[in-house]
């Protein structure tokens, strides 16, 4: 497969790049990529999933469209003079998506830029700037090396068509929440696609973003995604992930996250669709700067779901929050690897970290390592993990009450759940998990 890639790259690259500096990244990013090849379990981080034999069994080759047309990747959406911009590109309907609440959006179809509506911000759509990410490396010098987390972030930084680069200014903070739609197609064949976030919150911003990926084709596609979020100095970011995806379709997100003295980010997961989804979190934390991650795993299909997260405590008097709950059946797996890592400088830190399973059978599986990596004396921290199976005692008396079996076994569920979805501060978003969980649960038997 890789070497199939080889080809597709060449091609790509010559299509899809306007300047030929950012050519030379990204073939230096391919050439390391390929040196690599995908994950394997030989790595300690990938210990519990082969993904290069996932890919292998899900995919013949990795194809991309390069009649994409690139003139709409060159737009600015919201400049200084609240002015939106125009395109000529035809718009998806969106009636059947996201209505549970009122929301600005971002679409992306098939990788690249569809359109935009900040009609909530409009009194104030010149506190927000985006521009392309090609342009902005460019004019930037943003470098297209991001720190090397694995083999995957170089195929990202290789691939990427588009994506979104956002900047908050100072003291701003949106009416409503952000949500970038992520809409996938397969059609031409194209199952491939790569894109990265950019997001810089500045000082006293804040800002609630949404990324809803949905694929609406019949065929399985492989999302590889690596976003960068920069949270200044008292700015705030509450992120939540949701995937509608196919049951073969395969996702791997990687979020970097920076935050800044006093900043603060709450990030929420719910981890359902897709035969494989691995969200990867990697938080640096500066002086009384707090990171709050939540997730919640349903994996009922013959699913491999695992959620990873390195919490670096890098000052004084810094706080994270860790809380994973996960429900497997079926033949499934899920996996959570937790770090928190103290350095010397960071007394008076705060951490925790706890993960909770339950299994619905004897053919699943759930994997746990939770680690702690501590240099400072004076600190408090600590992790937990367990697992075990649904309680037949409290289903017995749920039944006695009137419930039938799979009723009382389904209350049981969401109120294990519910208890990382309750931690989300954004009343309209819970309550559309919530709902999410029910619409989940009426499905399990």
């Amino acid at each position: 497969m890789i070497e199939e890639l080889k080809k597709t790259f060449d091609t790509f690259n010559k299509k899809i790049c306007l300047w030929d500096e950012q050519k030379s990244l990204r073939a230096e990013n391919f050439k390391k990529f390929a040196e690599k090849g995908f994950p394997t379990k030989k790595l300690e981080d990938w210990k519990f999933s082969n993904f290069n034999q996932i890919i292998l069994n899900n995919f013949k080759n990795l194809n991309i469209d390069l009649d994409e047309p690139t003139e709409y990747r060159s737009m600015e959406w919201i400049d200084q003079e609240n002015q939106f911009s125009k395109t000529n590109r035809k718009k998806i309907k969106f009636n059947d998506y996201l209505k549970d609440f009122e929301h600005n959006k971002v679409v992306f179809t098939n990788g690249f830029f569809n359109h935009s509506s900040f009609e909530q911000e409009k009194n104030n759509a010149g506190c927000l700037w985006h521009q392309d990410l090609e342009s902005a490396f460019n004019e930037r010098k943003m470098t297209l090396i991001d720190k090397e987390r694995n083999s995957l972030s170089l195929l990202n930084n290789a691939f990427f068509t588009d994506g979104l680069y956002l900047r908050v200014t100072k003291g701003f903070q949106l009416n409503k929440p952000l949500v970038i739609y992520n809409v996938f197609d397969s059609a031409k064949g194209t199952n491939f696609f790569n894109q990265k976030l950019i997001i810089d919150i500045e000082e006293d911003a804040k800002i609630d973003i949404f990324i809803y990926t949905i694929n609406i084709g019949k065929s399985p596609v492989f999302l590889n995604t690596y976003n960068n979020f920069n949270i200044r100095r008292n700015g705030l970011l509450k992120l939540f992930n949701f995937n509608d995806l196919k049951k073969k379709d395969l996702n791997y997100n990687c979020n970097d996250t920076k935050i800044d003295v006093n900043g603060v980010l709450e990030n929420f997961i719910f981890s359902n669709s897709s035969e494989y989804f691995k969200n990867e979190i990697n938080c640096s934390l500066e002086m009384y700067g707090s990171a709050f991650v939540n997730g919640a795993i349903l994996n009922t299909d013959n699913q491999n779901h695992e959620i990873k997260t390195k919490i670096e405590h890098l000052d004084e008097n810094t706080k994270s929050y860790q809380k994973i709950k996960a429900v497997i059946g079926k033949n499934s797996k899920a996996i959570f690897q937790g770090k928190i890592f103290v350095d010397k400088k960071a007394q008076k830190t705060n951490g925790y970290q706890l993960s909770k399973a339950i299994l619905l059978d004897k053919e699943s599986e759930f994997d746990s390592k939770p680690e702690l990596e501590i240099y400072a004396d004076d600190v408090k921290c600590s992790h937990g993990s367990t697992s075990g199976s649904l309680d037949e005692d409290s289903i017995f008396y749920l039944m006695s009450r009137g419930l039938n079996y799979y009723q009382a076994k389904n209350l049981l569920i969401k109120a294990f759940l519910s208890d990382a979805i309750e931690s989300i501060t954004n009343k309209d978003v819970k309550k559309f998990f919530i709902e999410i969980l029910d619409n989940k649960l009426d499905g399990i038997k």
